[in-house]
């Protein structure tokens, strides 16, 4: 009887050693698999850079496997079981881009591609960082200052792979309005005093005005944005259509536009600012003005033929919207009534 059971334990034994074996097998199978898969997007005839993307290949493993288990409760991207994927990856990221010129919009978009894109927009349910104390102040300064790292270089430079040549575009798009979202925790400070009216929680920290229109480099910083939106929707209006249209579609895409304007018009007016620019409430002399007339009705049009908005949803952004840069145009403006309606004329 003895004898039986050792005969047994062997069996299972070797069953589930069998077994352990053979998902072993389907594992290495299946990433031998999808190595070949990824290797296969990447490396096509007329590949501009072959070397670098052999090392963009496993790169995108790792964020696959990284993005896969943060759908853990609990995981993100800074939890300790992470590290050494993450690590994995940026070893490979680091690698990729010293294969890239310097001169190329694809060297420039690793942060964006595995580091917001991989993690933060991966594991955040709000484009506003800090919402719900996902990311403390400190973290989500340290992404803006990467956003406009990224920023600065991708307007600068075009890319020439294909799918870099959309993805450049696109990040744009996703970088200029998550750092508009994002922008005022520059100017934040620590108040734990204040109390939110909408949570009834403590603020913890309230903007501080007088250090934000002191800081003239980072408040330039949109105005910066604005020419560089234009002039990006002119190159890709111009050389990839298809690119172009598909964004206009997305109502972040506009709206964009709206609140960007806002902040300029805002700081101009608390600065005084709008004082030096000559003809500063013709409409068709100030560029930020027209634009703003523009883009609302553009986007109030929009949400009248929308679907995915309810009636009270609707109602809201409109309002919003009407109120989003009118109200300082307004002050400054005396003859426009932007809210009643348009009315042309100098003040």
């Amino acid at each position: 009887m003895e004898e039986v059971d050792i005969q047994s334990q062997k069996y299972k034994f070797k069953a589930k050693k069998g077994i352990f074996l053979l998902l072993i097998m389907i594992f290495i199978a299946g990433n031998i698999g999808f190595y070949f898969q990824e290797r296969a997007k990447w490396i096509y005839e007329g590949q501009p850079y072959p070397e670098a993307k052999e090392w963009l290949v496993p790169a995108n493993m790792m964020l696959v496997y990284g993005t896969t288990l943060s759908r853990l409760p609990f995981i993100d991207e800074r939890s300790l079981i992470m590290k050494p994927i993450i690590g994995l990856q940026d070893y490979f990221v680091s690698k990729w881009q010293e294969k890239l010129p310097d001169d190329d919009a694809e060297k420039y978009l690793g942060w964006y591609v595995f580091k917001y894109n991989g993690g933060i927009v991966h594991n955040s349910k709000s484009i506003i960082m800090y919402y719900e104390n996902r990311y403390s102040y400190d973290e989500t300064r340290e992404a803006l200052d990467n956003m406009w790292h990224t920023l600065e270089h991708i307007i600068k430079y075009q890319a020439k792979d294909k799918e870099f040549i959309k993805m450049r575009y696109g990040a744009f798009n996703n970088l200029s309005l998550a750092y508009l979202k994002n922008a005022s925790i520059y100017w934040y400070y620590e108040n734990k005093t204040t109390i939110d009216i909408y949570s009834m929680r403590p603020k913890q920290y309230s903007l501080d005005m007088e250090m934000m229109l002191n800081d003239i480099e980072k408040t330039d910083r949109y105005i910066l944005l604005f020419e560089s939106i234009n002039k990006m929707n002119y190159f890709y209006k111009n050389n990839y259509t298809e690119f172009y249209n598909a964004s206009r579609n997305e109502f972040s895409e506009n709206s964009r536009m709206s609140d960007l304007i806002a902040k300029i018009i805002f700081v101009f007016y608390k600065t005084n600012t709008y004082q030096n620019i000559n003809l500063f409430c013709d409409i068709e002399k100030n560029i930020y003005l027209k634009e703003h007339i523009k883009n609302r009705n553009t986007l109030i049009d929009f949400l009248k033929n929308s679907k995915d908005y309810s009636s009270i949803k609707k109602q809201y952004i409109n309002t919003r919207l009407k109120r989003n840069a009118d109200r300082e145009f307004n002050k400054i403006c005396k003859k426009l009534n932007l809210i009643q309606g348009i009315k042309y004329g100098n003040n």
